[in-house]
């Protein structure tokens, strides 16, 4: 039996706790409902610069004594963003829980974000997005949402461009922090065995004192999905593309049967795409897809990798999938895969406090509630191939599609015009 309570403390700051008295980890952290779709146009990359530079020294430690403090207190100490989140995260021994609560606090709420740490940092961040840009399949994902979601915040990147990373200085971290970070926006998440009775004081004394900004936020748009085909020409080995559509958003009553047909279509080795492009035809190494969704919008999207000569019968057999789908239908059997792949990761999940926290947070940032694990169970099981087919029909059939790849450009031609599943 689950044991999760929540607590609003009285300037908003909402704390989510789930006890497992029977594993000896505990996973703590810290969820700021704040990504890049909150930045305004010259400020994309900040919320990815200001995540790293809450690492970058305090006002009682600097950077290698924050380093240190990690490293003491063993386990992982970690931090990612989002297009909506930013999280700072430490899974360690029970014993030490307190004190990487403390540590985590430190570093949200005392950042000096000072000058010469930011002149270090830049050049650190800059040598990650020259990382990330010689990395072609991931590269493609970018370039895709960037077409998806043209002109809106959600089709720009996370790490965001050089341009913007070269200029920022300490007063646009704080303008920004004073804008859009709010205790109205922190989600504190704790899983693992702790007392409560010990972990709740230390919350309210850390986190009750936050005063509420007063700042006028970047008011966040719904994006609307435009529907373009796009290559960036490089001489590279394989065409790495990436396709897709808009899809439900995060809280919708679809995702579950909508997460079934994407395991059905593309999400694992037995699914369709796979078997037919790589098994049957040996013509990608990697081919799949996957969905995301936000809090307003999603999307689905088939992605991989094949040669020059072979790029236009791989995308060809994916939309012949795709279209296989809506007008064959699915078998019971095919749900059934589905279903159990999917119960799977969510049980196995369970037995990881840091699977465990981030859960809880996530929960409450989309849904304002916890969902006990029985009660998804219970609507994964609930799925039939006729919601499956509902889906499919309602989501891709006879749907634009957005095309992007990075690979030579006499590779493009045949994908110049538009594309519909």
């Amino acid at each position: 039996m689950e044991q999760v309570r929540k607590i609003v403390l009285s300037n908003g700051v909402r704390i989510v706790l789930e006890r497992i008295p029977y594993v000896r980890s505990a996973s703590v952290g810290l969820w700021i409902e704040v990504g890049s779709r909150n930045e305004v146009e010259r400020e994309n990359g900040i919320s990815h610069f200001i995540e790293h530079m809450f690492f970058k020294g305090t006002r009682t430690k600097n950077a290698f004594q924050l380093s240190n403090e990690m490293n003491f207190i063993g386990g992982n100490v970690n931090a990612f963003t989002t297009q909506e989140n930013i999280c700072l995260s430490a899974k360690v021994v029970d014993e030490h829980l307190s004190r990487a609560i403390d540590l985590l606090a430190e570093i949200y709420l005392e950042s000096l974000f000072d000058e010469e740490e930011i002149k270090r940092e830049r050049n650190v961040v800059l040598e990650e997005v020259k990382m990330y840009n010689d990395t072609p399949d991931e590269l493609v994902v970018d370039s895709f949402m960037s077409h998806l979601y043209a002109d809106h915040p959600l089709g720009r990147p996370i790490l965001g461009p050089p341009s913007n990373i070269e200029k920022f200085q300490r007063q646009d971290i704080q303008s920004y922090l004073n804008r859009e970070f709010a205790p109205d926006r922190l989600v504190i998440s704790i899983a693992g065995n702790f007392d409560l009775r010990r972990v709740e004081p230390q919350l309210r004394r850390v986190f009750e004192p936050i005063k509420p900004n007063g700042w006028e936020r970047n008011p966040l748009t719904h994006p609307t999905a435009s529907y373009s085909s796009f290559n960036e020409d490089r001489n590279l080995e394989q065409v790495h593309f990436c396709m897709g559509t808009d899809g439900p958003k995060r809280t919708s009553s679809d995702r579950i049967a909508f997460g079934i047909m994407d395991t059905i279509l593309g999400g694992g080795t037995s699914s369709r795409i796979f078997q037919e492009v790589r098994e049957k035809r040996g013509l990608a190494y990697s081919i799949g897809s996957f969905d995301m969704s936000f809090k307003d919008s999603g999307c689905f999207v088939i992605t991989g990798g094949a040669s020059p000569a072979n790029i236009q019968e791989v995308v060809g057999l994916c939309l012949d999938e795709v279209k296989r789908l809506y007008t064959d239908g699915v078998t019971d059997e095919d749900v059934e895969s589905a279903r159990q792949q999917i119960k799977s990761a969510v049980l196995l999940g369970m037995e990881n406090s840091a699977s465990r926290m981030s859960r809880l947070a996530e929960y409450e940032i989309y849904f304002g509630e916890y969902m006990p694990v029985d009660r998804v169970i219970a609507e994964i099981n609930a799925v039939t191939k006729d919601d499956v087919l509902r889906v499919a029909e309602t989501y891709l059939k006879g749907r634009p599609v957005t095309y992007a790849s990075i690979g030579p450009a006499s590779s493009f031609r045949p994908f110049a015009g538009s594309l519909s599943f």
